[in-house]
């Protein structure tokens, strides 16, 4: 406590407030709190009227200010206070305390902002200036149901042609203590078709409520104040076509464009209250041209800890189009690194990175298949599969697995795909990105071999995979220890590569066809940021063709689909 350790600073705290003008200083107390904490109680008595104060010397003082509260646990004094029965606000605060600054001029605060807020000639109350502004998110802190408006909700209910208009809200209780309220699709007016307005994933994890919109004269401010079913009544009349012993949901815009969202619940006169947290118009934050990206395709095979990251990345910087591939499940040690948590134990990993994708956009696309390249599946399964990747601009191999790189490369010839690898190195030591691109680079194969013939003259042995399975594993061998900030940096540097593959600009931001990453001091690494840039000098793959001689069974071929029809069947989710 520091008033038993710096007794010299407690008497200049009690000189200072002894010096305090009795008129409107009066009653102190000096008293010891349950926390041991000194405080002071005290009245400030001024026109306005009398008001009991308890200053309280925290225990990290003079390091930081005392707090001066109401006597009254639950009184509100002011508009400059952190709720009812908080501190007030004052000139001097966290933001620009200094230790010099005593108890005594805390208190001669709190009386200047007394009285700035005495009542005026009407009788009103008086808003003293405020100093700063107390962000919007700080004041939402207490609140537990919120209405989320986004920039298209925005748009739509601005219009001027909006009342009645039938819409869906979609409440979610998330994160367990917010209820969450989603405008989740609103009615044109002009071709009454149904428009989305957020993603169709997010409505798989919230409760809906059919409802509409009403255009009122009536201030917002008076709109909130409506909490029961007859208020509602009162205010809209024969509007208010919904039943009372139904559930559902409305929204008010007020006369000044201010939005109260009202939800309903059957055989209840009481209506649940939203506060309303409007979206800002925000411009693009990643600085990527979404043109470049937005309609290219990426595969990515492994979905695991690297590929899930790398996954949800790209969907943040714009990419919409997927095709994941992964047979295998979250398991319970999987969470030490996978972006799934304890609700997707048990799930595919493919299917939850999806719906993360999902709900990231609204125009997110993506396949996924529950499949592994090699595996015994059947033939049909295999060709869906490498056809999926086959319409892909990019694809990205995060397996770690010898086998599956073989047959990517392969693919990736074949239909004239780029293809990215990397993997993170055993003890997150670092790791090794490497791609190839059609008309640019050397065949993935060629930069394979250089970066093996790198790896083959190390005085130490490398730490890469050497198994065939998930994570460099072998068998019932133990996956390679990497830790999650490891792997986090890793997906981002692949991320990133695979952006400016996408965006194919020129120059690239890359000199070198593979570089091997250092993460921390380890192997030939000298350090955290030591990067080896690897470059292959071999030729230049080029864009396959089929070969203008080789049509000499056209004839037959050409026979084959003379009277013939055929059907090409498609799933979202593949076996």
């Amino acid at each position: 406590m520091w008033w038993l350790t710096d007794q010299t600073r407690l008497r200049v705290e009690r000189e200072a407030i002894e010096a305090l003008d009795a008129d409107w200083f009066q009653n102190p107390v000096w008293s010891v709190d349950e926390q041991l904490r000194l405080t002071l109680g005290f009245e400030i008595v001024i026109a306005r009227g009398n008001y009991p104060l308890r200053l309280t010397y925290h225990n990290t003082f003079p390091a930081s200010p005392p707090s001066i509260v109401p006597a009254d646990g639950d009184a509100r004094l002011s508009g400059h206070q952190y709720g009812a029965g908080g501190d007030l606000c004052l000139e001097i605060r966290n933001d620009n305390w200094t230790p010099d600054v005593t108890g005594a001029m805390m208190i001669e605060s709190a009386r200047r902002l007394l009285e700035t807020e005495a009542p005026d000639d009407d009788g009103a109350a008086v808003r003293a200036p405020s100093a700063h502004d107390f962000p919007a998110t700080l004041a939402l802190r207490s609140e537990v149901t919120r209405f989320y408006v986004g920039p298209l909700a925005r748009l739509f209910l601005a219009d001027d042609n909006i009342d009645g208009l039938p819409l869906e809200i979609g409440i979610d209780s998330y994160s367990g203590r917010t209820f969450m309220a989603h405008i989740l699709s609103i009615c044109g007016k002009a071709n009454g078709e149904k428009q989305s307005l957020t993603p169709d994933a997010l409505r798989k994890t919230c409760v809906v409520k059919e409802g509409a919109v009403f255009a009122t004269d009536t201030p917002t401010t008076v709109l909130k104040k409506i909490k029961t079913f007859k208020k509602l009544v009162d205010l809209l009349g024969d509007r208010l076509s919904m039943a009372e012993d139904a559930h559902w949901a409305v929204v008010l815009r007020g006369s000044e464009g201010g939005l109260t969202l009202l939800c309903h619940f059957a055989n209840d006169d009481d209506l649940m209250t939203f506060t309303t947290v409007l979206a800002p118009f925000d411009g693009d934050r990643s600085g990527l041209t979404l043109a470049d990206i937005g309609n290219k395709k990426v595969g990515i095979v492994g979905l695991g800890s690297l590929g899930s990251k790398i996954a949800v990345s790209l969907a943040r910087s714009g990419v919409r189009q997927f095709e994941l591939v992964d047979g295998d499940i979250l398991h319970f040690g999987n969470l030490q690194r996978h972006d799934g948590d304890w609700r997707d134990v048990g799930r595919h990993k493919v299917e939850l990175t999806a719906h993360r994708l999902r709900l990231i956009g609204r125009d997110v696309e993506v396949d996924v298949w529950r499949s592994a390249i090699g595996a015994q599946v059947s033939s049909q399964e295999a060709a869906n599969v490498n056809q999926a990747l086959a319409s892909c601009d990019v694809i990205i191999d995060v397996t770690a697995n010898p086998d599956v790189f073989n047959h990517l490369a392969g693919l990736s010839l074949r239909h004239n795909r780029s293809l990215l690898w990397g993997a993170v190195y055993a003890g997150g030591v670092g790791g090794e990105m490497a791609r190839a691109r059609v008309n640019k680079d050397p065949s993935p194969y060629d930069i394979r071999a250089v970066i093996n013939q790198y790896y083959e003259i190390s005085d130490e042995t490398p730490p890469v995979a050497t198994g065939r399975g998930y994570d460099g594993s072998l068998g019932d061998a133990a996956p390679m220890q990497a830790t999650d900030a490891d792997v986090s940096v890793f997906a981002a540097h692949i991320s990133a590569f695979a952006l400016d593959t996408l965006s194919d600009t020129e120059p690239s931001e890359y000199d070198a066809h593979a570089y091997l990453v250092g993460l921390k001091r380890g192997w030939l690494f000298d350090g955290p940021f030591d990067a080896r840039p690897i470059i292959a000098d071999a030729p230049v793959r080029s864009t396959i063709s089929p070969d203008s001689e080789a049509a000499v069974e056209s004839d037959f071929i050409k026979s084959l689909f003379q009277g013939a029809s055929g059907e090409t069947a498609d799933s979202e989710d593949h076996d």
